[in-house]
């Protein structure tokens, strides 16, 4: 798939001809200009969708060093060769590094690099899917959480990030349906953590590791069309490989471009104060989509129909014929679905800031260490020791000490058994 293309059927999509946030990023170029010009950067998740886009809006600033990371190596040599095969980036000053984020290699350079002035990590397991089981859900916590409290440590053991951190969340953490969502909710308050005066203490489990604070923000938006993974990319997949579309009936969900998700990650990490949460003023009625709708547009736009077929069994054994194509859609039953999204959760304050479709969200009071330390220490010692959990219930009710909006509710069915 062509980047041309993933533009254009972005556009459909969202059906935007141009960038939502194109006024409010001009309108900022200047605080980005001084901000991210001449600067060290380092870029963890960095071959992501939302991390590869994200650095193309840094690159337009001339970095005086960009570092990249990630642990998906095939797909982080690609944005290098991106990078050194565009004509006005080819001479960037940027190096690739394969590793892991929470591991002792990843230490080990923060320990012998020149300062990184800026630090932006996009490193998450995303999925809802990855709730399915004590295993898949503590991997999860182990990225999401964990290893972000390492990293979050040794960044300011070693003088990093000196002028910003930012870290991307979701809007599945605001008033999360999900663990997923609550472990991105718990992942804003560790990072905001990091800058608060008891972070003089040290981190929030392992060795203590004392330095000064940070100053952290975060966004969180809606999803990226056809970024890697996601359903939007698996319909282009299932085109491509002449299998049929499916996805749930009843979810609405709002959609972003590529590009505007790197430009409200840039705008994130230089414009709120502290501690606060970059959010798009996207309206329901207007920027939600179904599905269905959207499947309807991917397929006009290979000149097909959607055949519809209510059984998932039959869907399976249709082909594509005569200008159509098999879709099966139904009502959700997976668990940690939510039929809707929303930015701004309960206790949240909205603040403005100037600009034209974005705002500020204040959260909640942190808090308190000696509970968010009790939290971030359980799901490590399951983490080290699965044996020791007794399912996921007992992770729910964990999580549910400093997410006290978590919804979550157990079913059966996961998403893994559905096409």
């Amino acid at each position: 798939m062509t980047e041309t293309r993933l533009i254009e059927l972005g556009k459909l999509v969202t059906g935007r001809d141009h960038s939502f946030f194109a006024d409010d990023y001009r309108r900022a170029s200047q605080r980005m200009h001084d901000a991210f010009a001449g600067k060290r950067l380092l870029v963890v998740g960095a071959a992501g969708s939302i991390g590869s886009s994200t650095l193309r809006c840094l690159l337009e600033w001339h970095p005086e060093e960009i570092l990249l990371v990630d642990t998906a190596e095939n797909n982080l040599v690609e944005v290098l060769r991106e990078i050194r095969s565009d004509p006005t980036y080819a001479e960037s000053n940027v190096a690739i590094q394969p590793i892991d984020f929470g591991s002792p290699m990843m230490e080990s350079i923060l320990a012998s690099h020149p300062r990184f002035d800026w630090v932006f990590n996009f490193a998450a397991v995303k999925h809802v899917r990855s709730e399915r089981d004590v295993p898949s859900l503590l991997q999860m916590v182990d990225t999401n959480l964990l290893k972000a409290d390492y990293f979050l440590g040794w960044l300011r053991k070693y003088g990093h990030g000196g002028e910003g951190v930012f870290f991307v969340s979701s809007d599945k953490a605001a008033n999360p349906a999900n663990l997923m969502g609550a472990s991105k909710r718990i992942m804003e308050q560790l990072i905001f953590w990091h800058g608060s005066t008891d972070a003089a203490q040290g981190n929030l489990h392992g060795d203590l590791l004392k330095g000064k604070r940070l100053r952290c923000t975060t966004a969180r938006f809606a999803n990226v069309a056809f970024s890697d993974g996601s359903l939007l990319c698996g319909f282009l997949n299932r085109i491509a490989k002449g299998q049929p579309l499916a996805g749930p009936s009843d979810i609405r969900r709002y959609f972003v471009t590529m590009e505007e998700a790197g430009q409200i990650c840039c705008l994130a990490a230089v414009l709120p104060e502290h501690g606060q949460i970059l959010v798009p003023r996207l309206s329901p009625i207007e920027d939600q989509k179904n599905f269905k709708e959207i499947a309807t547009l991917v397929l006009g736009y290979y000149g097909l129909e959607p055949r519809w077929i209510d059984s998932e069994v039959t869907a399976r054994q249709a082909l594509p014929s005569k200008g159509t194509w098999p879709c099966f859609f139904s009502p959700s039953k997976a668990m940690g679905e939510k039929e809707f999204e929303e930015f701004v959760g309960a206790g949240e304050t909205p603040l403005e800031i100037g600009l034209d479709n974005l705002q500020l969200v204040e959260p909640p009071k942190l808090p308190t260490t000696e509970l968010l330390k009790a939290v971030i220490g359980n799901l490590a010692r399951w983490r080290e020791r699965p044996a020791s959990c007794s399912g996921k219930e007992q992770i729910v009710s964990c999580m549910r000490q400093v997410v006290n909006s978590l919804q979550h509710v157990t079913k059966d069915h996961s998403l893994d058994k559905g096409m």
